[in-house]
């Protein structure tokens, strides 16, 4: 089938995981199903893997168990002779033939590379179909036996860290010496999910001392390592692995994104605007595209380059997901961008209006941000406006408010309510007998008291309480 528009469309929503979409596209273009077009297509591509993946898929969701097993059936070439036979394992699962699932399996963790979308799929509907235990036995026989392939080598480091196994990293020296480059599948995803867990301050710098040199050379070791980093806090240990990865021949949008993170925390904002305007001269776009158009913006706005700045920012697509830090720099930048486009005498009132405008933004993402790095940006970037318009910029009038929490009971207050509710419980259900003498029968009124504290408060006086005005302080 030529590589057509249509073809083209299909395969970018699939691969997005809009089958939905895919499908209504083909019957719009194709006049027919979602299946029949990816079945003619892969008749004229037999090798393709991907298009065998995607149309066993298809036909797995319409659970058509003829329509799989006539897909199966098709002649396959090369790569796609392993999703073959991949296809065909979820085939005995789905059956309920335990021995044929075992030998299929054990054959296929031992075979052919497989994609990690693929594997993760697998793993969920095995789940689902509950084999995991079986899976599990067969890759714990594969990885000690050490036939296992790459792809489920991945699939195996992953289960583990899962399950916060770190001593799984112990097989990456094996790995390493028996499948060389193949290796960093299996070393990456220890990385990833060590990162998603933000635990890599316990193994991560072992992990260097030992297999360090080997990380560098490959591009998913070596940006999977300054995620693990970041994502851990470990912000220092992260410039360090990432030093000079703007220059590398292999870098990745996402990868200079952590790298940017992690100067700005250690308030080397000019740095991490180098390392994103890298990523824009190239055009390395992937999901943090925006992230890294944002920082490049800011960059060039400290340095009052403005025509610079007005092109990063209107590199930003809106397609990235939405990251505080980055919204940010944005923010900053306008501000940057307003004051530094007026005569200087005009720049005064324009940076008042900016400074309450971003005091205001500020509250807004306050929670999502980190306090001393969003700070310190903001003191650079009211000093770049501060120089245009030739006036200085007082110590005050840098601070940014804490924003305190939502809940009136988690602020300083919290103490005095309970009090005011312990009254009204006293004054509204029961009264005390006083006479000359004082409080008549002291051990009745203590008991009652006792009583009442065990009964549940009354919604009215939480209401009250809940209700209350919020505090904010100043710094």
């Amino acid at each position: 089938m030529p590589e057509d528009a249509t073809f083209a469309e299909v395969r970018r929503l699939l691969s997005e995981g809009r089958e939905r979409e895919a499908a209504s596209h083909v019957q719009w273009k194709d006049g027919g199903s979602l299946a029949a077009y990816l079945e003619r297509a892969f008749r004229g591509r037999p090798a393709d893997s991907w298009l065998l993946d995607m149309l066993c898929r298809e036909l797995w969701r319409q659970n058509d168990r003829q329509g799989l097993e006539t897909a199966l059936r098709l002649p396959a070439e090369a790569g796609a002779e392993v999703m073959n036979r991949a296809w065909q394992v979820l085939l005995h699962a789905r059956d309920k033939d335990p021995e044929g699932l075992a030998s299929s399996l054990a054959c296929l963790v031992r075979g052919g590379l497989l994609s990690v979308d693929f594997t993760s799929f697998l793993e969920r509907e095995l789940a689902t179909l509950k084999c995991l235990r079986l899976l599990d036995q067969v890759l714990d026989a594969a990885v000690a036996e050490d036939t296992v392939n790459m792809s489920f080598a991945a699939l195996f480091t992953r289960r583990a860290c899962h399950r916060k196994q770190w001593e799984v990293r112990r097989h990456f020296t094996r790995w390493i010496k028996r499948a060389g480059a193949q290796a960093a599948e299996p070393v990456a995803a220890f990385l990833d999910v060590i990162g998603d867990m933000r635990e890599a301050a316990e193994v991560v710098p072992e992990l260097i001392t030992d297999h360090g040199g080997w990380m560098r050379e490959h591009a998913a070791t070596y940006g999977k390592c300054g995620y693990a980093l970041a994502n851990s806090g470990l912000h220092a240990e992260t410039t360090a692995w990432l030093e000079g990865c703007e220059t590398r021949e292999d870098l990745q949008g996402w990868t200079a994104a952590n790298q940017v993170i992690a100067l700005w925390r250690l308030n080397r904002p000019a740095e991490a605007g180098k390392v994103a305007a890298e990523v824009l001269r190239r055009g390395l776009r992937d999901s943090t595209w925006d992230w890294n158009a944002a920082a490049a913006a800011f960059g060039h706005a400290l340095n009052a380059k403005i025509s610079e700045a007005n092109q990063a920012l209107g590199q930003i697509t809106g397609e990235s997901e939405p990251h505080a830090e980055f919204t940010w720099a944005v923010e900053l930048t306008r501000s940057v961008l307003r004051v530094l486009q007026l005569p200087p005498d005009e720049a005064r009132r324009a940076f008042q209006e900016e400074r309450q405008r971003l005091r205001i933004v500020h509250d807004r993402i306050a929670a999502k941000l980190d306090h001393d790095s969003c700070k310190s940006r903001y003191r650079l970037a009211l000093e770049v406006m501060g120089r245009h318009g030739a006036f200085r910029v007082w110590p005050w009038k840098r601070r940014l408010r804490d924003v305190q929490p939502a809940s009136p009971l988690r602020g300083v207050f919290w103490v005095g309510g309970i009090v005011l509710l312990l009254l009204a419980l006293l004054r509204g259900w029961f009264h005390l007998d006083e006479g000359p003498g004082g409080i008549k029968n002291p051990d009745a009124a203590i008991e009652a008291l006792d009583e009442k504290l065990d009964e549940p408060a009354s919604a009215k006086e939480i209401d009250k309480l809940m209700t209350a005005p919020q505090v904010r302080t100043m710094r």
